[in-house]
């Protein structure tokens, strides 16, 4: 059966609800006074969070392969019509694992969400079938103890569990965004949808079954 899809504001989405918007589905996390955070419902592409040799900063996001993809993204969207004001921006907080701020704090209308995000988010974030990245470097070259872990960066396993990974490896691109509260989305309307059957008496659907069988 079809899905029935009706067009609300996404404040009035709750948290952990799938949405349509912009050709792509998302799950709003949370919402604020500023808009509301969401995440892409499924990886968008899989590409190395860095590629090539850069020990001053391997595995910062702001240097990372992944955000001129993002960019990318975000210009067809306006190409396509989407206002840029539509994209609330973003503070995404780059410290490591320890706590250690080299990378400081980056503001942006598409990134990734960071691992303290996806601590306080996973219950309502639907699984993928593949590995995907987060923003938080695992160490920093400059502050971190252990700086063998400097071109580690934290993702999310298939299971829901994290990891931490080389760089150089191709795992999933799975944007954050922000979203104004008025935006209008699309959701499933699971009323309408399951009404065919559940309010069709049991004598009238064989009969209507054996009509067609027998057409």
């Amino acid at each position: 059966m079809s899905k029935v899809l009706k067009s609300v504001t996404l404040g009035n989405v709750k948290n952990g609800g799938i949405f349509k918007a912009l050709g792509k589905e998302f799950v709003k996390l949370d919402a604020d006074e500023h808009g509301c955070l969401v995440l892409a419902k499924d990886i968008w592409t899989k590409m190395p969070f860095r590629e090539g040799d850069d020990p001053e900063c391997p595995n910062d996001l702001r240097r990372s392969e992944i955000m001129p993809y993002l960019g990318n993204c975000l210009a067809e969207f306006t190409k396509n019509g989407t206002p840029l004001s539509t994209f609330i921006p973003l503070r995404i907080d780059l410290q490591d694992t320890t706590g250690q701020n080299e990378y400081g704090i980056f503001e942006v209308r598409i990134g990734l969400l960071t691992l303290r995000g996806y601590g306080k988010y996973w219950r309502l974030i639907p699984k993928v079938d593949a590995p995907w990245w987060l923003a938080t470097p695992y160490g920093t070259p400059n502050c971190s103890p252990n700086t063998n872990y400097s071109y580690s960066v934290w993702a999310v396993g298939s299971d829901g569990s994290g990891g931490y990974w080389c760089c150089n490896d191709a795992y999933g691109v799975r944007p954050v965004l922000c979203f104004s509260s008025a935006l209008l989305v699309s959701v499933e309307d699971e009323r309408e949808a399951g009404f065919s059957l559940a309010n069709v008496p049991l004598d009238d659907l064989l009969a209507e079954i054996k009509s067609r069988t027998e057409g």
